[in-house]
């Protein structure tokens, strides 16, 4: 079990970011009713300006062959990608993660396959991750870290803090009543 400073530690985390579901605002930053979760950069937890929209940066011509082109790394290719650039074998990270080898192999035999959130997660605490290249292996999922989210909020502070103990993370999600990994 985790020790008690460590889960009274993250209990004041999730009081000063956390965001109830319903729009109740709990940050000290948001100042109004309710907040966009996206108005936040959830690496600093500090408020953000929101462009609306696609990137500025992308090309004018809107047709859907260069629009293609300008795609990033699928959650495939980013995944195994990291593993590499870490040294690790694919069973080191997928072991670590606590993801079964079949599972694995589908997701690097199928570029395009998207595994679920929590999968994901596992994958940045394995991987030892810090909190912006979490951010883009989350995105590259077509998931980010949600303040309204206790289970997301959690895993920030262990990866903003370099903690990569799963069975620690584990332990204070089960304290907060979140599901572990």
């Amino acid at each position: 079990m985790a020790n008690q400073k460590l889960i009274d530690e993250v209990g004041k985390y999730i009081e000063k970011y956390y965001e109830e579901p319903e729009g109740k605002v709990q940050a000290a930053e948001c100042q109004i009713d309710a907040c966009d979760p996206d108005e936040f950069d959830i690496s600093t937890m500090k408020k953000k300006k929101v462009k609306k929209g696609m990137s500025s940066t992308m090309v004018s011509n809107r047709k859907i062959e260069n629009l293609m082109k300008q795609m990033e790394e699928t959650f495939s290719q980013r995944l195994l990608r990291m593993i590499d650039e870490r040294g690790m074998t694919d069973s080191e990270a997928y072991t670590k993660a606590y993801v079964d080898r079949r599972h694995f192999s589908k997701i690097r035999n199928d570029i395009n396959y998207v595994p679920n959130k929590k999968t994901v997660l596992a994958f940045t605490i394995a991987l030892e991750l810090s909190l912006d290249e979490a951010m883009d292996l989350l995105n590259s999922a077509g998931f980010t870290l949600s303040r309204s989210s206790k289970t997301d909020i959690i895993v920030a502070y262990f990866l903003q803090n370099k903690i990569y103990d799963m069975f620690e993370i584990n332990d204070v999600l089960e304290a907060y009543g979140q599901q572990i990994f």
